[in-house]
Order: C-alpha cells, then sequence, then structure tokens
C-alpha cells in the first residue's frame, strides 16, 4: 500500500510538473507576437540611432564610420551638465512620485469608487497641457502672479528645475496611485485582516502584507515614470530653465544649429539616454516580477 501510495504522488507530481511546464509554453508563446513587434520598432529605432551617430549624413555606408560625434558629445560641458540635471530631475520626480502615491493609494483603498475615480482625473491629461497651465498661472506675469501681487518663490524657469519636477509630480503621482490601487483588492483586505488575528501590529501588517502587494506595481510604475522623464522634452521645454538643459532638450537643440553635426550629436544623446533608462529597467526586475512581489 505504501509503494503505491509512493507510485501515486510521483504521478502527481509528474502531471503537475508537465502541466506548469505547459503553461509556461503557452505563456511564452502568447508573448511572442508582442515582443516581435517591439524588437522590431524599438531595435530598429537603436540601430537607426546608432548609424547616425556613427556615420555623417552623406558617408559611403558604414565605411564613413566614425566616433567624431561621440568625442564632441562626451568633450561638450554642456552635455555633462544636462546628463546631471537630467538625472537630479528623474531621481526627484521619481521618489517624490512614488512617496505621495503610497500615501495616497492608502488613503483611497477603502474609499467609494467616486473618490478614486476623483483621484485618477491627472491621469488621461497630456503632459504638455499641464505645463502650459502652469506657466499660465505661476510664471512670471501669470495669473497666480498677478492675483497675490508676485510669488514668493519662482516656479517657472527656476534654475533647479522646480516647476519641472511639480509639473512631472502632479501627473505621475496619480499614474503610479491607479498601479496600486488595482493590486489592493479583497485579497489584500483578508490577509490585512488575518494578520491582524495572528496579533500583527501595524507596522508589521504594512511589511508583511501591504508592501509585498503594492512592491510589483510601485517599481515597475516608478520605472516607467523614470524612462518617460528622461526621454520626455516637452515640459523642460514649457517651464525649464534655458540652462542646463535635461538630456531630451539638449538633443533637440543641437539640431537647430548645424543639421549636418547635430543629427549625430542628437542620437548619441538620445542613444545614452536609451541605455540608462534600460540599465534603470534591467536593475528593477527582481523587485517587480509579480505584483505580489515575489
Amino acid at each position: 500500500m505504501e509503494a503505491a501510495r509512493r507510485a501515486g504522488a510521483r504521478r502527481v507530481g509528474g502531471a503537475l510538473t508537465r502541466l506548469r511546464a505547459t503553461r509556461q509554453w503557452r505563456d511564452r508563446a502568447l508573448a511572442v507576437p508582442a515582443v516581435g513587434v517591439l524588437a522590431l520598432l524599438f531595435g530598429g529605432a537603436v540601430a537607426g540611432m546608432l548609424k547616425t551617430s556613427l556615420v555623417p549624413l552623406g558617408a559611403d555606408g558604414l565605411s564613413g564610420a566614425t566616433l567624431d560625434n561621440w568625442r564632441a558629445l562626451l568633450g561638450d560641458p554642456a552635455f555633462v551638465d544636462a546628463l546631471l540635471f537630467s538625472l537630479r530631475v528623474t531621481v526627484l520626480v521619481t521618489a517624490a512620485s512614488a512617496l505621495l502615491a503610497v500615501a495616497l493609494a492608502v488613503a483611497l483603498r477603502g474609499r467609494g469608487l467616486a473618490i478614486r475615480s476623483l483621484a485618477a482625473l491627472p491621469v488621461p491629461v497630456p503632459h504638455l497641457l499641464v505645463a502650459v497651465a502652469a506657466v499660465l498661472w505661476l510664471g512670471p506675469g501669470g495669473l497666480a502672479d498677478r492675483l497675490l501681487g508676485g510669488l514668493p518663490v519662482t516656479l517657472v524657469r527656476d534654475d533647479a528645475g522646480v516647476g519641472i519636477v511639480l509639473v512631472y509630480v502632479f501627473r505621475e503621482t496619480p499614474f503610479l496611485v491607479v498601479l496600486m490601487l488595482a493590486a489592493m483588492g479583497r485579497g489584500l483586505e483578508e490577509r490585512t485582516e488575518a494578520a491582524a488575528v495572528l496579533g500583527a501590529s501595524p507596522g508589521q501588517r504594512a511589511r508583511w502584507v501591504l508592501w509585498p502587494t503594492i512592491r510589483g506595481p510601485l517599481v515597475v510604475g516608478s520605472i516607467i515614470v523614470a524612462a518617460f522623464v528622461l526621454g520626455a522634452f516637452e515640459v523642460p521645454l514649457a517651464v525649464g530653465p534655458s540652462y542646463p538643459p535635461t538630456l531630451a532638450t539638449f538633443a533637440f537643440e543641437a539640431t537647430q544649429g548645424n543639421v549636418l553635426a547635430g543629427e549625430g550629436l542628437a542620437a548619441a544623446t538620445l542613444l545614452l539616454t536609451s541605455t540608462v533608462a534600460i540599465a534603470l529597467a534591467l536593475a528593477a526586475v527582481r523587485f517587480a516580477r509579480d505584483v505580489e512581489g515575489r
């Protein structure tokens, strides 16, 4: 009897293993079309940027490849300032948006649908529209400046990029809140109640129940926010300082002077920006495997 039970257990275990393997292969097969399209579009764009950064316009194929654009870029003090400024703005926006989003998501998880919908209203609003509204209201000579007789601080065109940070935080915080609220379903409430019954303190419930639930969407959303802030240029152009530029505005302005040399510099800049965004995603993969944080 014991041998029969062991044999049955082995058969059941083998069947479950084969079922899991079949599901994994099925999930991978379903993801192939999307991954293929993404690789084609993104890979083609990266290949085009790499060629433009190495081969000057009018050169005869790859035989005319040169590192002149990269030498000029890395030796340009304006590029170094743009890189440091972009990284600082990205870190501030991502950190502030994530912290505010966690606080708002925790506060809203027990609220009704109407209040949650109001909190999500800024999500579909274009970034440029928010930037223009910030200029009209908070810029020098804007509506708030006229009504109050002057603002105590400079928010638009500030050298530290305060306006850029505020616009992005206002726009990206609700996006992260929506992602976390989607993960805070009834299962979270049940696990929280079970932990409370077992004697877990509020801090322990937050660390053992809440954080594993929201870590995945929070990290994934923060990656998206950081990558977008690094690559977008409309908000810095609208509310940012004239100097230093962000990496995106540096690339944009490089093409406004000398078109032939500017395209190579812009391509090299955008290629570096893409590399930084990919590095951020790879560094955070282990923290965002699924919505439970495992």
